[in-house]
């Protein structure tokens, strides 16, 4: 899945089944998270979370009804009766947010591994301006897991100042700058919430106190919990999801991203001549190289003809890596070839390496063939093998 993004943003939105498997007739393909924003009933959620669903439900409260979107802005709202007595609309905060704040997020992450109550994280705004200076977006360091998406970002006092939406896309980024971000995340700003509220003539309410004490985390989580809810999608079509996570998946999937035609060979040999060369040249940085191994290798892989773990595999390259702290690597991309077939790819070539310890006052170099099969549905390598020559 992750071998295909382009988009530099991946929305956490929760679900659950694998990839190779479709969900059947009026079952629930992905969660979500939403909140009360008013007395009539109204629930916050991003647009991504409920697109594409036969049918939406708000926690025990059963089905939505009257959902509305705003696909540009990632923001819907839906409806469910009786609203719950004991939950209170969250508030919109009157003053705009400030640059390094406490913030909370509370939603539902996880809820297929981790228990399926609300959970509660801490961070900070980071930036008043979102990607590639988007001002409709926070950037926050709360984190963000799968099934966040559409929860409320609120500050000390509780009042709401975002939308949680989505987070920096690891693929993206190590593309552009050969590491791995730590903590990017998003929000959409309650400003852009209340225009949206205000075209649908839906009634809410501003924070007016004249006193905002801040809350300890376990009086906020009391205050703010009451009035998030578990949003479930229900489809009564084949639909293809996600495979359940070990690293992440979105509606516990990523937000819905183009991926690479399946006509489009060209587009698809080009994607993966860059995953490889990434992957080859990334050895030049053993935290780096061991980051993106960790994202990309499959749960069980043939490691040049050994059936490994991928805690194994792990092991392996750690133990190189502390064998020859020093290594360069450079792909010849013109020796890279590509064969797919069955949603799988095999990629061979060439690389020149070198390698050096210090410590035991030995080099090495020379040039290298390479193999690697993927696994082009969950973009996971399945197998590697090649063989050095000094």
């Amino acid at each position: 899945m992750r071998l295909w993004h382009a988009l530099v943003i991946a929305a956490t939105a929760g679900g659950a089944a694998s990839f190779n498997q479709a969900a059947v007739a009026a079952e629930q393909t992905g969660t979500g998270t939403g909140f009360l924003i008013s007395k009539e009933g109204w629930v916050v959620t991003n647009a991504h979370v409920v697109e594409g669903c036969s049918y939406v439900e708000v926690s025990s409260f059963g089905k939505a009804t009257d959902i509305q979107l705003d696909k540009q802005n990632d923001l819907a709202v839906l409806r469910f009766k009786p609203s719950p007595s004991n939950s209170e609309p969250l508030q919109l905060r009157k003053t705009p947010p400030r640059l390094g704040e406490d913030v909370a997020a509370l939603g539902y992450p996880l809820s297929q591994i981790l228990s399926d109550g609300i959970k509660i994280t801490m961070g900070n705004i980071n930036s008043l301006i979102g990607l590639e200076n988007d001002t409709r977006y926070l950037q926050i360091s709360t984190p963000i897991q799968p099934g966040n998406s559409g929860g409320p970002l609120v500050d000390r006092s509780g009042y709401l100042v975002g939308i949680n939406s989505a987070r920096l896309n690891d693929d993206y980024a190590i593309k552009r700058s050969g590491s791995i971000p730590q903590n990017v995340n998003f929000a959409i700003k309650s400003s852009i919430l209340e225009l949206f509220l205000q075209s649908r003539n839906i009634t809410y309410t501003k924070d007016e106190s004249a006193d905002n004490a801040p809350l300890s985390s376990a009086d906020l989580a009391e205050k703010v919990s009451k009035s998030v809810f578990q949003i479930a999608c229900y489809a009564d079509r084949p639909v293809k999801t996600s495979e359940a996570p070990a690293f992440e998946t979105r509606r516990q999937v990523e937000a819905p991203a183009p991926v690479a035609p399946k006509g489009n060979t060209d587009t698809m040999d080009e994607t993966i001549v860059e995953l490889v060369t990434l992957m080859i040249n990334s050895n030049n940085n053993a935290t780096t190289a061991l980051r993106i191994a960790d994202k990309l290798y499959a749960s069980h892989v043939d490691f040049f003809g050994k059936p490994l773990t991928h805690r194994q595999v792990m092991q392996d390259k750690r133990k190189y890596f502390d064998r020859w702290p020093i290594r360069k690597s450079y792909v010849h991309e013109n020796t890279i070839r590509v064969l797919c077939e069955d949603e799988t790819c095999a990629v061979t070539g060439e690389y020149d390496w070198y390698v050096r310890s210090p410590k035991r006052n030995k080099e090495a170099s020379g040039t290298a063939s390479f193999y690697y099969v993927i696994d082009v549905q969950n973009g996971k390598i399945i197998a590697e093998g090649g063989k050095a020559r000094k």
